[in-house]
């Protein structure tokens, strides 16, 4: 059989129309790398029943002997994040109270991968509450990054990012609030898109059961990929049901770098990122720079205190809807994130947010509105802004909350990580994460690529540019074959 685990899902997908490979046999393959490897990395918590996807496939082999209408996906397996509704499957959304509860019905995204054919295999681990850049819990344990187990994977989408990069799964289906897709991809080596806020459903995704989905703001789920290629063919799927919201051109595929108006940062609102990253950052630059001359240095101007105190009150509030109604849950929440993050404003803003009257929570939304123009005028005058992911690569397992060191000076542990991608967040605009190069210890590192809200696939488009001039994904050697 041939080893496929780390073709593209566009690759995948030729061959089993050109029926170069069976479904069946893809499947399989899928199968035995992660009973290979899932002990050591544990990206997948919940695994359908093999018989059951097994005689899937072959339904769909049979398909493919007939003129039925086949979908974008047809046969392709893949994994989502445990904060999807999958029937039949567990689903926890990172919370230990409903981490046996077994989904009755399908989220609208799932529905529509199943629609184009997509096989689900399985689900991805989240950390305690989806909420943290590492991905552990109690009950399904700790997800190890593939190019160092003894690094963290990044959270809260660590187990989908491990899952496409080690060859678990060819796509995959996260999401992002405050880098939660973005910051996976970067330590993973693989490319995550965060889209414009709103342009996939939230339906059926962080939904606790009878309860109505709360998350309708800054939480967006997003799509994890080996390449651009396949990241612009599941962006096609999702955007079905939203298509008239999705800027989909074809002027888009014949962009130019020379057209393009292009600002970068290499930092965050001041926050140091360590040296040799800064040196990979830089070259990538350097790399642009030598194809065209519209390119200099920008950064939008804002209270960053205030933005963030604001993000974590809207954040509050609805992640409120799906906590349980006990006395003094806002003293509860603030109590446990301030000793488990030691962020002070994070802790305050989420409690604030989760006993908000509509009127606190509704000024929110306001200030949220009016940061949104801040970025929203940045990016008019600016196709596309470059700027780093976070502080560093893939950091050693450690307990939330203690401080990292970067380049021989200590930055709290949420700090080096929320200043470049919490705020990036609340103001809605789509951002892509390419991979870039590597480290000289091995580890992989990224960019994020931010643009105007409702330029999606333009951003695809353009960070196909951009993909063209890096090694793009790398195998990571324990896992190949």
């Amino acid at each position: 059989m041939q080893n496929i685990n780390f073709s593209s899902a566009t690759e995948i997908i030729d061959k089993i129309k050109t029926q170069q490979i069976s479904i069946e046999e893809t499947c399989i393959s899928f199968l035995t790398q992660i009973k290979k490897h899932n002990k050591e990395l544990n990206a997948i918590c919940e695994l359908r029943d093999e018989g059951d996807i097994l005689t899937e496939a072959r339904e769909k082999d049979k398909l493919l002997q007939t003129k039925a209408s086949k979908g974008l996906l047809f046969g392709l397996p893949m994994t989502v994040k445990d904060t999807f509704w999958v029937k039949g499957l567990k689903n926890s959304n990172g919370d230990p109270l409903q981490r046996n509860y077994i989904a009755k019905e399908d989220a609208e995204l799932i529905q529509i991968l199943k629609e184009e054919g997509a096989i689900i295999i399985g689900k991805t681990n989240v950390p305690l509450f989806c909420i943290d850049w590492q991905t552990t819990n109690f009950w399904n344990g700790q997800t190890n990054n593939p190019y160092d187990i003894s690094r963290v994977a990044g959270g809260s989408s660590g187990g989908s990012a491990v899952a496409v990069s080690a060859g678990f799964s060819p796509l995959e289906l996260g999401s992002d609030a405050g880098g939660s897709v973005r910051v996976p991809a970067h330590f993973n080596g693989i490319y995550g898109l965060r889209p414009t806020e709103t342009l996939l459903s939230n339906i059926g995704h962080l939904q606790a059961p009878n309860r109505p989905v709360g998350n309708r703001n800054i939480v967006t789920p997003g799509p994890l990929a080996k390449n651009i290629d396949d990241l612009i063919l599941i962006m096609d799927v999702l955007t079905k049901r939203s298509s008239r919201l999705y800027n989909k051109k074809d002027s888009n595929t014949s962009i130019q770098l020379s057209e393009l108006k292009i600002v970068y940062s290499d930092t965050i609102n001041d926050v140091a990122i360590d040296k040799e990253y800064l040196e990979i950052f830089t070259s990538f630059i350097d790399k642009i720079k030598s194809k065209t001359n519209k390119i200099e240095v920008a950064h939008p101007k804002f209270d960053e205190k205030k933005a963030y105190l604001e993000y974590w009150k809207v954040v509050g509030f609805e992640m409120g809807v799906n906590n349980p109604r006990i006395p003094f849950m806002s003293r509860f929440l603030f109590l446990f994130l301030l000793l488990k993050y030691r962020d002070y404003s994070w802790a305050k803003g989420m409690a604030i947010g989760q006993r908000a009257s509509n009127f606190t929570y509704e000024k929110a939304i306001d200030y949220k509105n009016m940061f949104s123009k801040i970025y929203d005028d940045f990016l008019s005058q600016h196709d596309i802004w470059i700027t780093p992911v976070c502080s560093f690569e893939a950091y050693k397992h450690q307990r939330a909350g203690i401080p990292f060191v970067v380049n021989g000076k200590k930055i709290p542990y949420t700090k080096a990580i929320a200043s470049y991608t919490c705020t990036t967040a609340f103001s809605g605009h789509p951002i892509i994460v390419i991979p870039i190069g590597k480290k000289a210890n091995g580890m992989p590192v990224g960019v994020q690529i931010h643009s105007r809200k409702w330029t999606d696939n333009k951003l695809l488009y353009i960070a196909k540019l951009f993909e063209a001039m890096t090694t793009g994904y790398e195998i990571p050697k324990n896992y190949c074959c």
